[in-house]
């Protein structure tokens, strides 16, 4: 079994991983961790709202690390080898 590290983790998600992809699943996870929780202690209209909003925060969070972040990890990663 492949040893689990960060690095493979970010290339998974940076380059393997369909842009499309990524944005669908991040809001997903955005969406079910807050969302969910949400929903059973505030009721449907408040899963809504702030699972929207959490989905949404995630999906910019990734496309503020496409653009800013792993460009530069892809860089220095190749400069070491």
């Amino acid at each position: 079994m492949p040893e689990f590290s960060l690095s493979t983790l970010l290339e998974f998600i940076g380059h393997d991983l369909s842009p499309v992809r990524a944005v669908i699943a991040f809001f997903l996870i955005g969406y079910v961790v807050v969302g969910l929780p949400v929903h059973f202690r505030q009721g449907a209209a408040s899963r809504d709202i702030w699972g929207t909003v959490a989905g949404v925060t995630m999906a910019a969070i990734y496309a503020a690390f496409i653009i800013g972040v792993y460009p530069a990890l892809h860089h220095s990663a190749v400069a070491l080898h």
